[in-house]
């Protein structure tokens, strides 16, 4: 990734060539002043357009959700981004047209046609997890389900329904994020075999490296270091969740292609306001909150049936 804090926050730290006018970094991304960027020379103007870009915009196989039963990439974090368009959009003002091109032909020269932002704002609530024997984040679970059934009994006027059945739809996602993160956060610290699985077959503690002196002072930090890593864990991301759960548990966890295109729909909810990337009004109603509660709940027994099978009282 481009983007880092130089020490004078300037394009320079990054490029020597760039001069420090050149622009700076902001959350994000690499950032070139117009003034500066309309006087450069064709060189310096491709390259400050060609990391602009890819401070911004990553292939999807990096971190977009996969759908096999849909055929293609979920961009539940927005997208996909054409590289002529953000190009264009962007500096169309301010550089020729013939050096944008060879920007975009640059960019594309991987084979990437289309892009996913690099930089996105999870807005979900942070749970404080706190199961400390069997079966507390099924009782938790069952009396979240509750306290929605609860809100959604409540008779408002049909304005104020269709907001309410928005944000208990979105609720019922995080009831669903809840239970998955508590489930591992117990299992791990209960079961060492369930520790040493997940410590073994997760993706991003396999990248990790470091020297062999270290590895007592890790192995003392490691469970610290897995129970950080879970409660940082987007739970709704469950093409990432389910495999990691799969492997740690040994159980076997049901299709999730129904429930990713209701995450689909809680993104748009949660992230633009109750609509589509194309404007459109999101309408819940009450039948597809029933569908949705019962998605969830057979999802979460499926597991329970799984873990108590799996792992006998």
């Amino acid at each position: 990734m481009y983007v880092h804090i130089g020490f004078n926050n300037d394009m320079s730290d990054f490029n020597p060539e760039f001069p420090p006018n050149a622009g700076g970094f902001t959350e994000l991304g690499i950032e070139p002043d117009d003034d500066w960027l309309m006087t450069a020379n064709p060189e310096l103007q491709h390259e400050a357009m060609r990391v602009w870009f890819l401070s911004r915009y990553e292939n999807p196989t990096n971190n977009t959700p996969y759908s096999t039963q849909e055929g293609g990439f979920m961009y539940i974090f927005g997208g996909p981004y054409d590289a002529d368009d953000e190009l264009t959009n962007r500096f169309g003002d301010v550089c020729p047209k013939e050096v944008i091109q060879a920007v975009i032909e640059d960019v594309e020269s991987g084979g990437t046609i289309q892009w996913a932002p690099l930089h996105f704002t999870d807005y979900d609530t942070q749970f404080e997890y706190g199961t400390k024997t069997r079966g507390d984040a099924y009782v938790s679970f069952l009396q979240r389900l509750d306290e929605s059934d609860e809100l959604g009994a409540i008779l408002l006027d049909e304005k104020n329904n269709e907001k309410l059945r928005q944000l208990l739809f979105g609720s019922l996602i995080g009831v669903l994020e809840a239970y998955l993160s508590e489930t591992m956060l117990y299992w791990i610290a209960e079961d060492k075999s369930v520790f040493r699985r997940f410590v073994s077959t997760c993706v991003d503690f396999q990248k990790r490296k470091f020297p062999l002196s270290e590895i007592l002072d890790r192995m003392d930090k490691l469970e610290a270091e897995s129970r950080d890593y879970l409660q940082d864990l987007v739970w709704h991301r469950l093409d990432k969740v389910v495999p990691l759960m799969t492997s740690s548990l040994t159980i076997t966890i049901p299709p999730i292609g129904t429930l990713m295109k209701y995450i689909v729909t809680r993104h748009d909810i949660v992230h633009r306001g109750g609509k589509t990337k194309k404007g459109e009004s999101i309408v819940i109603s009450t039948q597809v909150l029933i569908q949705l509660r019962s998605e969830v709940l057979s999802f979460v027994e499926a597991i329970e049936s799984e873990l108590n099978e799996q792992y006998p009282s």
